[in-house]
């Protein structure tokens, strides 16, 4: 029995760039959701066909991993150099400052991976469900870890919670992007940035005994 030919056979290069359509469709799912998004907006916003787009992506939920990845990349390269040199407070003031720049960036890659609700059971495989909740879960446990390392280095009083303080500024930066859907301007956002970092734990004063 012949086979049939596939969309892409070997040896035939695509008549599109690959990194340049996913960005497209990051744009797409940022802008409307996972739910919002239709065949129609991706395949518009690619310029590619829904063969093409099968092709090379799989189907939407495919896609929609695919994209988070590309997205996850970009910003986890910023997230890692944010919080790789400086102290530890210079580098969340970074990481802070840098995503609201991103953030209300109007053409940038949007925010709604930062802001949208977690996928519902109808919408994707449990598979899909959880690698998804573990991509958005890295930033969180990036600034955890950064956190334990400046307790440890002394800049941050013993008594510190890692956790707790990460996940209040994985709030903080949910809530900017949140925001910034919403129109809040960068000069808006930077206000909120001065009030978080004004949380920051103060390190206790170091006083002499008095001698009896």
């Amino acid at each position: 029995m012949r086979r049939r030919p596939s969309a892409n056979p070997p040896g035939r290069p695509r008549e599109f760039d690959e990194q340049t359509v996913l960005d497209a469709a990051v744009r797409v799912f940022s802008e409307k959701g996972y739910e919002g998004a239709s065949l129609a907006d991706l395949q518009a916003a690619m310029g590619i066909n829904r063969v093409s787009m099968y092709a090379a992506f799989g189907n939407k939920e495919s896609l929609f991993v695919k994209a988070m990845d590309r997205f996850t990349e970009a910003s986890g390269r910023q997230l890692a150099s944010c919080l790789g040199a400086g102290s530890a407070r210079e580098a969340i003031e970074r990481l802070l400052r840098a995503g609201v720049r991103s953030f209300t960036n109007h053409d940038g890659p949007g925010v709604c991976f930062v802001t949208q609700a977690p996928l519902q059971r109808e919408e994707a495989s449990d598979d899909t469900r959880r690698y998804l909740a573990q991509r958005r879960g890295e930033v969180e446990m990036a600034l955890r870890q950064r956190f334990a390392r400046a307790v440890d280095d002394g800049e941050l009083p013993t008594d510190s919670s890692p956790e707790s303080l990460a996940r209040f500024y994985s709030v903080v930066i949910q809530g900017i992007a949140l925001q910034a859907q919403h129109g809040g301007t960068q000069e808006q956002m930077q206000t909120v940035v001065d009030v978080a970092l004004a949380a920051w734990p103060a390190k206790p004063s170091k006083t002499r005994r008095k001698a009896k």
